[in-house]
């Protein structure tokens, strides 16, 4: 049996308030019937194909750009990576320079208001844009293709004062780290330390379970290798030399606070602020969180 994973939706981690439940139309139905079926009689197939749907994004940042052109340098770093410049940063001389490392799926207008806040107190800001992320070609962004996209950016344009990064962009960092990738100051956004628990998320919103859902967070880490979904991430912690941040909503179900708790713990010059407001994406519009973001990039290292 042949699932078109093209047609699936993506699931997507946001803040949007519930739906009224309605019954679902007939098509809606049969797509679910055939997913169902899929499931049983080819659970291999299934995975794959939802796992590449998974780690497609639905962005075009910068076709969607081509209007607004002039307010933007449009940096090509190779491998589908690319940097976003403003060409309007209210930077002052000395100044820090900034990275911005949107979430999976993740777009430049989620970071509007972050931009501003850190132009206004004279930082240069650099936003990534991952592959897959900047045109209508469809193509995966594995956790491999995010690791090894700010590790290109941080060579290329770095080094870098400080380095924001957002939801699976957080467990990136990670590796990234290990790789070398230095910076005085690390923002973690709506971190999703346990991964595996959030991509399992993801496939049960497709509906999927048991073996057919195993076998679909298998793919998502084997698609990505050799970066680990589930690498431990103590090792990297336990020494960072780097001042961290970690900004986190109370009522993130994608990337419960709890789970981020022990990492503030272990990294030796973090802190984590907690906010009871917005939620995995809408923290990007929380103005206390965006004003403390600000402030901990643009202030002299502790």
């Amino acid at each position: 049996m042949q699932l078109n994973a093209n047609r699936m939706p993506r699931p997507q981690a946001d803040d949007s308030p519930p739906i009224p439940v309605q019954q679902p139309g007939f098509r809606a139905a049969l797509r679910r019937t055939v997913l169902l079926s899929a499931t049983a009689l080819a659970p291999r197939l299934t995975a794959d194909q939802l796992a590449r749907r998974y780690l497609t994004s639905d962005q075009s940042v910068i076709d969607t750009l081509s209007g607004l052109s002039r307010r933007f340098e449009v940096l090509d770093l190779g491998e589908d990576t690319a940097l976003l410049r403003s060409r309007f940063a209210i930077s002052r001389p000395g100044g820090p320079r900034v990275l911005i490392a949107p979430g999976h799926d993740g777009h430049i207008r989620q970071f509007t208001r972050v931009v501003r806040a850190l132009q206004k107190r004279g930082a240069a800001v650099d936003i990534l844009i991952f592959p897959g992320h900047g045109h209508a070609a469809r193509r995966i962004c594995s956790l491999r293709h995010m690791v090894d996209s700010i590790c290109r950016a941080a060579r290329s344009e770095g080094p870098y004062d400080g380095i924001v990064a957002h939801c699976v962009a957080a467990n990136a960092m990670f590796h990234a780290l290990e790789r070398g990738v230095a910076c005085q100051k690390l923002a973690l956004i709506s971190v999703p330390l346990d991964l595996p628990g959030l991509i399992r998320l993801g496939g049960r919103q497709y509906g999927l379970s048991g073996r057919c859902l195993d076998r679909f967070v298998a793919r998502v880490d084997a698609l990505g290798a050799p970066c680990a979904i589930d690498k431990p991430w103590r090792p990297v912690a336990q020494d960072r030399k780097e001042d961290l941040l970690i900004v986190q909503a109370l009522n993130d179900y994608a990337a419960p606070v709890e789970k981020v708790r022990p990492l503030a713990e272990t990294w030796p010059r973090a802190r984590l602020d907690v906010f009871e407001n917005g939620g995995h994406n809408g923290i990007l519009n929380v103005t206390s969180a965006i004003d403390r973001i600000a402030g901990f990039m643009t202030t002299d290292p502790r």
